[in-house]
C-alpha cells in the first residue's frame, strides 16, 4: 500500500476534529448585538460558516473512521 495512502485515514480525523473545534468556538465567541433577534442569529454569516465548519468537520471524522466509506475513483 502507498504509505500516503495509509496516512489518509488520520488525515480526515485530524482535520475533521480541527474544525469542528474551530466551528463551535466560532459560534461560541461572535459578537452578538443587544437587540439582535432569533432569526438574525441564524442567518448571521459567522453562524452559518460555524455550521458549516462543523458539518464538514463531523462528516471529515466519519469517513477517517471508516463510518463513510471513501471514494475511489479508477
Amino acid at each position: 500500500m502507498n504509505p500516503a495512502l495509509a496516512l489518509m485515514p488520520k488525515f480526515f480525523v485530524i482535520c475533521g476534529a480541527i474544525l469542528a473545534i474551530t466551528g463551535v468556538a466560532q459560534a461560541l465567541v461572535r459578537p452578538r448585538k443587544a437587540s439582535e433577534t432569533t432569526a438574525q442569529r441564524l442567518i448571521n454569516a459567522a453562524t452559518v460558516k460555524a455550521v458549516l465548519f462543523v458539518t464538514v468537520g463531523v462528516l471529515g471524522v466519519l469517513i477517517g473512521l471508516g463510518v463513510i466509506p471513501m471514494v475511489r475513483l479508477g
